[in-house]
């Protein structure tokens, strides 16, 4: 668990742990909606399916006074990196409309990227995602010299490697209270 001004973050590893919090969703910046388009009907009934998978994801979520505000979704990709190394992918994150530009998804990416090794991979839908992405340190294929994940069947996807991730990390301690 780790803290920054009321909000607090936790690692859901049980689906039954969600019960605990309210999930709001759908009302005019008032929910979670951004995933509707793409199937997801009632966040927290998907967040339970997501919890029951294995091998375990990373599911963090940002509260306050008992309310997801933000959460961040990271899975095993079913493939090593060319090096042998594990890849892991950042399937989701989001936070409500009202705490956007406070720094809680950023907070997220850097509390998942705590619980895995190797390299992260994510496939931004958005442009405003794709500018978030890269300005943390993902980089497209096209940046490297030899790509380290084979994503031929993948379009889209960038990749955060060891390396900016260990420097993502060493910032980390600024961003949350002790």
């Amino acid at each position: 668990m780790k803290k920054s001004g009321n909000i607090v973050y936790l690692k859901l590893e049980e689906p039954a742990e969600i019960d605990k919090y309210s999930v709001p969703q759908y009302g005019v910046n008032k929910g979670f909606e951004f995933f509707r388009g793409l199937g997801v009907i009632d966040y927290a009934r998907t967040f339970k399916s997501w919890l029951r998978k294995f091998p375990r994801p990373v599911f963090i979520a940002a509260v306050e006074n008992n309310t997801v505000v933000g959460w961040v979704f990271i899975e095993e990709w079913e493939n090593c990196a060319k090096d042998g190394g594990p890849v892991h992918v950042l399937r989701a994150i989001e936070v409500l409309p009202g705490y956007r530009n406070t720094k809680i998804g950023f907070r997220l990416l850097l509390l998942g990227l705590l619980f895995v090794v190797g390299y992260m991979i994510t496939k931004p839908i958005t442009p405003e995602a794709r500018r978030f992405f890269k300005k943390y340190g993902f980089m497209e294929e096209a940046e490297f010299r030899r790509v380290p994940v084979d994503l031929s069947s993948h379009t889209g996807y960038l990749i955060l490697p060891p390396f900016r991730r260990k420097m993502l990390l060493e910032s980390m301690s600024a961003y949350f209270e002790v």
